[in-house]
């Protein structure tokens, strides 16, 4: 963010008195601003938007429509101060000098990529408190950024695509660490997530699980998976890990310990998120043995193990 020219102040100004914080169209911000022209109007609302003075959304009701939302001043002039202690003018230059000022913690794909470096993702999920939330956009917005907010889409695609959430968990919040400064998920927590809630994906839990091996917390690991009711599925995955190296890399005593600590009752499905794909039939054995559906696919398992068993 930089701020605003005259020019556009004068507008913004102007709708604030007017209208604060509150959702606005065209139509109504017009009049506010003594304009006519649709263009106009347009390219003033779409220079706030860029320099990280407003938000747009699109109507629900008519996709066709915009709907605009201006950031506060208290917010900016935050931004402004957070930017300016910052020692690079770029994203990962602007996380380092929030870390000081506002909580939040990335996780995700990207989080996830910081520890095993195989796929590099095309998004950045960060989690943020909702009372800061404004000052985040304004913090990050800018040419070639692209902001998704909330349940809100970003209108295209850039260089760098960020996924701004006002979800942060205090309890997230204790399992972070900081890499460069810069506040990340532990892998302990995204291995969990992903195993939970399919957010990392399977592909980084079996990339943090294979290049972290020998870094994990698995005393933690445990504690994680017991509250998220996770432990199940993580011995199922360890025991298909195994199954499929040469040397394996995980102990029978570790998967024989979460095989009592699980709750087999009832036959599950696992991933949920791949559900639509067949059952593995290799891994039957290990399958019934954890009273799961598996549709964990070989050719996933044995792609990651080929690629990351040497680090």
């Amino acid at each position: 963010m930089r701020w605003i020219p005259p020019w556009l102040a004068r507008p913004y100004a102007r709708l604030y008195k007017a209208l604060g914080t509150k959702e606005f169209d065209y139509s109504k911000a017009g009049p506010i601003i003594d304009l006519e022209d649709k263009r106009l109007i347009a390219t003033t609302l779409t220079k706030l938007r860029i320099f990280g003075y407003l938000t747009v959304r699109r109507d629900p009701v008519d996709p066709r429509r915009k709907l605009f939302r201006l950031i506060d001043p208290e917010s900016i002039v935050l931004a402004m101060s957070i930017q300016s202690e910052a020692k690079v003018d770029d994203v990962t230059g602007k996380l380092r000098s929030a870390s000081g000022s506002l909580d939040y913690y990335l996780n995700g794909a990207y989080a996830a990529y910081q520890y095993h470096r195989y796929s590099a993702p095309g998004r950045m999920d960060l989690s943020v408190r909702a009372a800061q939330l404004s000052t985040w956009v304004a913090l990050l917005s800018g040419n070639g950024v692209s902001l998704s907010i909330d349940d809100i889409p970003a209108e295209k695609p850039a260089e760098n695509n960020i996924h701004l959430r006002s979800d942060f968990d205090e309890k997230l919040s204790e399992h972070v660490r900081v890499i460069n400064e810069i506040r990340y998920l532990s892998p302990e927590m995204l291995i969990v997530l992903g195993i939970a809630k399919a957010n990392p994906s399977m592909e980084d839990v079996l990339a943090l699980l294979v290049v972290q091996r020998k870094k994990l917390d698995w005393r933690g690991l445990l504690e994680v998976s017991e509250a998220y009711d996770a432990t199940r599925f993580l011995g199922c995955i360890l025991d298909v890990l195994n199954f499929e190296s040469r040397r394996p890399p995980y102990e029978s005593n570790l998967i024989r310990k979460m095989f009592k600590q699980s709750n087999l009752g009832a036959r599950l499905d696992f991933p949920v998120s791949m559900r639509s794909q067949p059952m593995e039939k290799l891994y039957e054995p290990l399958a019934s043995k954890w009273n799961l559906r598996l549709h964990l696919t070989h050719a996933l398992v044995t792609k990651i193990l080929t690629d990351l068993m040497r680090q």
